[in-house]
């Protein structure tokens, strides 16, 4: 009966859109842009409240909501701007100068956002742009035989507009020539990864965003190939991180006065079979300074796509115990709250599988993650700086499944966090803009990761107790500079240096490995 169902969907979609109703539409903030990091300072000194800042990507008409209340405060209040963030306010609002024109806001035109092409005509609109990005790695030491050098050269373009004003669309396109990486056989298996296509001695590796957006006085809907990032952490999400491949989605959006609601059902990649992932959300905002949320999620697959699942309001936990309750079903609580000027406190609870008659921390079919993080916009009173500190915790078991299919997984990565289970992450990081266009990072951070993976589920004779960081634990240590310089507008040029300090490596006793990573990126958007 569903066999065709994102077909029919698709052209339900179309017809949707040929209906009467005109909203300006707007494509979404990717999610690599530096204005998140931005507005969560600015948020955190309390020029702004948003609901909408852990479900991302926000859309470019959400973003410049922000950008307008982040204006009134400014001229009600003694927020007191240091230059650098008031010179990184005024280029944000350059980028969005077209969004803030429709509301009378005046922009400085010599901030406005470049484009390689523009063009526009009777409520059409049209932007092209250029996508460049260089990147060098080289690694030395313990666990190298010789430097290893990495060069991924990435060329591709952007391309962006709205139809009548009726509806956005948004594509990004590129292609990575990769070298270094000893890579010598093409893949099409989504086990084995990301596409990877051989020509002559060079190994690439192709990809593509294109999606539709449409919104309704109700909400908004976007059908097509994005990225989704859920929740309060900046390391990485517990259900959905920003570090997951693209994939194709139907996603409905909508904002009820404290209430911020999220749907979204995409199909995976695996080599097991058709996979599907459906998930949900809802934040809450019961005080001006906390956001309260809750997720939920469903993996399955090797069927049809099930009525239940595409249904965006109905209980996937009750779902799968009608459906035969052979799927892989999470549920995530999310806090965030900010009790003083300056200072941001986050948590989020991820729960695979839980029984609350045993012991969570000793039995295994207590699956569960969390994290938990502290940040200090001008600590001490040092202006232009930030000082975070976050704990991450993945459980035994956590994201696996004894169904293949229901794995965690699309182009075998984690679409969750990026830690592997029985693993844990503390992390420190002391952050200045020292202006508008140079911004340098000071990083501590120490993984630790015991024995066991996303693709080995418990079995019989593990029994019934688990341990947490159990097996031969591997334990590094990462100490790390990161300097990020705006050469000139959008053309951003970084330096990184890190040194990791190793013991058992690849869970080996007595294995340890001192080593160090140079990294250098340029990336330009024009």
């Amino acid at each position: 009966m569903f066999k065709n169902i994102f077909k029919k969907l698709f052209f339900v979609f179309l017809f949707v859109l040929m209906s009467k109703i005109s909203i300006s539409q707007s494509v979404n903030v990717p999610l690599n842009h530096w204005a998140y990091n931005f507005l969560e300072r600015l948020e955190t000194r309390g020029t702004f409240r948003s609901l909408l800042l852990r479900a991302r990507p926000i859309s470019r008409n959400d973003l410049t909501k922000i950008l307008v209340q982040i204006e009134k405060t400014s001229e009600q209040k003694n927020v007191g701007f240091s230059k650098s963030e008031l010179d990184l306010f005024e280029q944000l609002k350059g980028e969005f100068h077209e969004e803030l024109g429709e509301l009378s806001i005046n922009t400085n035109n010599r901030l406005h956002e470049r484009h390689l092409l523009k063009w526009e005509e009777n409520n059409n609109k049209f932007k092209i742009d250029l996508d460049f990005r260089q990147r060098f790695e080289i690694n030395r030491g313990d666990q190298f035989d010789s430097t290893k050098r990495i060069s991924n050269t990435t060329v591709g373009g952007i391309i962006q507009g709205k139809l009548k004003n009726s509806l956005a669309f948004y594509i990004h396109f590129k292609n990575t020539l990769v070298k270094g990486e000893n890579i010598k056989h093409e893949n099409y298996n989504p086990d084995q990864g990301m596409p990877i296509v051989i020509a002559g001695e060079n190994a690439f590796k192709d990809d593509a965003s294109a999606y539709f957006v449409w919104k309704l006085p109700w909400f908004e809907l976007e059908f097509g190939r994005d990225q989704a990032q859920w929740g309060p952490g900046y390391q990485g999400s517990l259900m959905l991180s920003r570090f997951n491949p693209l994939f194709d989605m139907l996603k409905i959006r909508a904002e009820f006065n404290r209430f911020y609601f999220t749907s979204i059902h995409g199909e995976l990649k695996s080599s097991h079979g058709t996979k599907y992932f459906t998930a949900h959300r809802i934040e809450f905002q019961p005080l001006p300074w906390l956001y309260l949320a809750g997720s939920e999620s469903v993996i399955y697959g090797n069927r049809d796509v099930e009525a239940q699942y595409l249904n965006p309001i109905m209980p996937y936990h009750i779902a799968e115990h009608h459906l035969g309750d052979k799927d892989n079903n999470t549920m995530a609580f999310e806090l965030t709250m900010f009790p003083f000027r300056g200072h941001k406190f986050y948590g989020e609870l991820f729960l695979d599988d839980f029984t609350s008659s045993e012991n969570p921390f000793s039995y295994f079919g207590n699956k569960f993650a969390f994290l938990t993080g502290h940040f200090w916009v001008n600590p001490l009173g040092i202006s232009n700086t930030g000082f975070r500190t976050e704990y991450t915790r993945i459980e035994p078991y956590v994201y696996t499944h004894h169904k293949p299919i229901n794995v965690y997984q699309h182009y075998n990565q984690n679409i969750g966090h990026w830690l592997e289970p029985n693993s844990d992450q503390l992390y420190f990081e002391i952050n200045s803009q020292i202006n508008r266009d140079l911004n340098v990072k000071f990083l501590a951070e120490r993984i630790r990761h015991g024995e066991g993976d996303i693709n080995t589920p418990h079995k019989k004779e593990d029994g019934m107790k688990k341990s947490f960081l159990s097996g031969v634990v591997e334990t590094r240590w990462r100490f790390g500079i990161d300097i990020t310089d705006q050469i000139i507008r959008d053309f951003f040029l970084t330096l990184q240096y890190n040194f990791l300090d190793t013991k058992n490596l690849d869970q080996i006793p007595g294995k340890n490995s001192r080593d160090n990573q140079v990294i250098f990126q340029l990336s330009v958007n024009w």
